[in-house]
C-alpha cells in the first residue's frame, strides 16, 4: 500500500522501508525526497493510485495533478525517442560520412563493395544483420559479394570481437583482400545459386520505381531467394548508373534480431545508395577500362609479331629475288665460259698450245660454280622460316642413302647407328639436312685417301644429337678457331660458307654445335637440337626409349 502510517511513502523520508523500489547504491533517495519523486515516484503505479483515492476523498483538484502526471509522462517517453531517433540518425550520417571520406579514391571493384556493405551491417546506425551485393551483368542480377554472419553463433563471435577490440566504424571500413576473400567464400554456395533476370518480380519492382521495397513470404519470390531467407522479411535496394541503368540490388535483412526498418531510415537508404552508385559506376567502369587496355596490349604485341613476321617475309622476298638475279646473272655466263673453253680446247689445231689455259678457265669457272651453288644454299637455308616436326633419324638415313656410294668411290666407309624411338625435334627438313650434308661433306674431303666416317643419332638432356666422326688427320688449333666464321676456307674449291651456315641453322633452332679434334685421329662434330615441347614430357617419362 501506498498509505505508510500516517502519510503517503511519496512524502515520507528518513524511513528506509517506505519504498520497495529503492536499489542498492540508490540510498541517497531515502533522504532527498525531491530527487526521489522525480526519479522514482513519478513513474510508479502506486503514485498513480494515490491521486486517484485522493481525488475521491479531497476533492477535483487531484484530478487535474494527475492530467499533469500523465501529459508529463507521455512527453518524456515521446522526448525519449525522439532522443534515440536523433542518436541513429547521427550514427547513420556519421556512418554515411566516414563511407563517403573512404570511397573518395577507392578504383578497385572489390573494396568498394566491401565498404559499402560494411557500412550497411556495422554498429546501431543501419546495422542490418546480413547485406548480399548482385551485380547486374548482360541482362542477369548474379550474386557477387555478401557480409555478415552466417548463424547466430557466428553473429556473437563477431559482435564479442568487435566490442573487445572497441572498433569504429573507421576501423571496420579499412580494407582487406583476404578478408574479402573468406566472406565471399563463406556465401560462395549462396551466391553461385542467386542467378535472376532483371525484370524479375522484387527486382522489377525495385528497379521501375526506384523505391526500396520490403519483401516478406506473401511476395512471389525466386525458389533460390525463398530457401535462403526462408520467413526473414528483407529489403531490396536498387543500384543505378547516371544514366539510370540498372547497376546491381543489395538484399539487407535482420534475420538474428528481427528488428524492422523505419521510413526515416529507409529515406536515409535512398539517400545514401546514390553515393554507392556512383562509387559502383566508378568501379566497374575503371575495371572495363582495365580489361580493355589488357586487350589492347596484347593486340599491340600481336601486331608487333605480325608486323615483325611481314618484315621478315617481304625481307626473305627481296633476297629470294635477289638470288634468282645473281644466279641469273653469274650461272649463265659461267655455263658459257666453260662451253667455249672446252670447244676452243677441241677446235685448236694444236691443243698442248692452248691446254694450259684452257684447263685454268675451266678451273675457275668451276670454282666460280662452286661458290655461286654455295651461296644459294647459304640463303634458302638461312631464310628458310617454316618449321614441322621433324624425325631426325628419317634426315639422316636419306643423307647416308645419298652419300655412301659417293664416301664408298673415294674409300671411306660409313657406319650408321640411329637411335630408337627418338623424339621429334621443330626445324626445317631442308635446312636440317643441308646442315648435316655440309659436315659429312667436309669429313669425305678430309679423307681424300679414304677412312672411316661415323653416324649416330641418341637423345639426351631434352636434346636429340647428331654426331659426325671421321678418321682424317684433324685440323690445327688456328684453324679450329675460325672454322665457323664466313668465307673461312682451306679448300681450293669452296666459299667458306658451309659450316657457318650449319651454325647459324643449329643456333636458330635453339641448340649448338660441339666440335673436337685430335691431329691425326680425326675430328668428331655433334650437333644438339631441342626436343620438340609437345613430346618432350613422354620422352621424359620413357628416357630409356633411346
Amino acid at each position: 500500500m501506498a498509505k505508510f502510517g500516517d502519510g503517503y511513502c511519496w512524502m515520507i523520508k528518513d524511513d528506509p522501508s517506505v519504498c520497495p523500489y529503492i536499489r542498492p547504491g540508490e540510498e541517497h533517495l531515502i533522504n532527498d525526497l525531491n530527487t526521489r519523486i522525480r526519479e522514482k515516484c513519478i513513474e510508479c503505479e502506486e503514485l498513480t493510485n494515490d491521486l486517484k483515492r485522493l481525488e475521491e476523498e479531497k476533492g477535483p483538484v487531484f484530478k487535474s495533478i494527475s492530467i499533469v502526471l500523465d501529459e508529463f509522462l507521455k512527453k518524456e517517453q515521446r522526448l525519449e525517442r525522439y532522443g534515440k531517433s536523433l542518436k541513429i540518425k547521427e550514427e547513420m550520417f556519421d556512418t554515411m560520412a566516414h563511407l563517403s571520406t573512404s570511397l573518395k579514391l577507392v578504383l578497385d571493384l572489390d573494396e568498394i563493395l566491401y565498404k559499402v556493405l560494411v557500412a550497411f551491417t556495422a554498429g546501431s546506425s543501419f546495422g542490418f544483420n546480413r547485406a548480399i551485393l548482385l551485380l547486374s551483368q548482360k541482362g542477369k542480377l548474379r550474386g557477387y559479394f555478401a557480409l555478415g554472419p552466417r548463424s547466430p553463433e557466428e553473429a556473437h563471435i563477431i559482435w564479442k570481437d568487435i566490442s573487445e577490440k572497441n572498433l569504429t566504424i573507421v576501423d571496420l571500413l579499412i580494407f582487406s583482400p583476404q578478408l574479402f576473400q573468406k566472406e565471399k567464400e563463406k556465401f560462395r554456395e549462396v551466391l553461385k545459386k542467386m542467378e535472376f533476370d532483371l525484370d524479375e518480380g522484387i527486382f522489377k519492382r525495385a528497379f521501375k520505381t526506384g523505391m526500396i521495397p520490403r519483401v516478406t513470404t506473401e511476395d512471389i519470390l525466386p525458389a533460390a531467394i525463398r530457401d535462403f531467407y526462408g520467413d526473414t522479411a528483407f529489403w531490396v535496394v536498387p543500384l543505378f548508373s547516371h544514366l539510370k541503368r540498372p547497376l546491381g540490388v543489395i538484399l539487407l535483412d535482420n534475420f538474428l534480431t528481427k528488428r524492422e526498418v523505419s521510413q526515416e531510415e529507409i529515406k536515409a537508404i535512398e539517400i545514401f545508395s546514390t553515393e554507392i552508385s556512383l562509387a559502383l559506376e566508378r568501379g566497374l567502369t575503371y575495371e572495363e577500362i582495365e580489361e580493355k587496355i589488357e586487350t589492347l596490349e596484347e593486340a599491340n604485341v600481336k601486331l608487333k609479331e605480325h608486323q615483325e613476321l611481314i618484315m621478315k617475309l617481304r625481307g626473305e622476298a627481296s633476297i629470294g629475288e635477289m638470288v634468282l638475279q645473281i644466279t641469273h646473272s653469274f650461272k649463265n655466263p659461267t655455263i658459257a665460259i666453260t662451253g667455249l673453253a672446252r670447244l676452243l680446247k677441241k677446235k685448236a689445231t694444236d691443243p698442248s698450245s692452248v691446254n694450259k689455259y684452257t684447263d685454268g678457265i675451266l678451273e675457275e669457272a668451276n670454282k666460280l660454280e662452286k661458290t655461286l651453288m654455295d651461296f644459294i644454299n647459304f640463303v634458302k637455308t638461312t631464310y628458310t622460316s617454316e618449321k614441322n616436326p621433324i624425325d631426325i633419324n628419317k634426315v639422316v638415313e636419306l643423307l647416308y642413302q645419298e652419300k655412301k656410294t659417293e664416301g664408298k668411290s673415294q674409300g671411306v666407309n660409313f657406319h650408321l647407328n640411329l637411335g630408337n624411338d627418338l623424339p621429334m625435334v621443330l626445324g626445317n627438313d631442308y635446312q636440317l639436312y643441308n646442315c648435316i650434308e655440309n659436315i659429312v661433306n667436309n669429313s669425305i674431303e678430309a679423307m681424300p685417301e679414304g677412312g672411316e666416317l661415323f653416324i649416330e643419332t641418341a637423345a639426351e638432356n631434352g636434346f636429340v644429337s647428331v654426331a659426325i666422326k671421321d678418321t682424317g688427320p684433324g685440323i690445327s688449333d688456328d684453324v679450329m678457331n675460325n672454322i665457323f666464321k664466313p668465307f673461312f676456307t682451306t679448300k681450293t674449291l669452296g666459299s667458306g660458307l658451309g659450316l657457318y651456315t650449319s651454325k647459324e641453322i643449329i643456333e636458330n633452332l635453339g641448340g649448338h654445335i660441339v666440335v673436337s679434334c685430335e691431329r691425326g685421329k680425326g675430328c668428331n662434330i655433334a650437333i644438339k637440337i631441342p626436343i620438340h615441347s609437345r613430346n618432350e614430357a613422354k620422352y621424359a617419362q620413357n628416357p630409356g626409349s633411346r
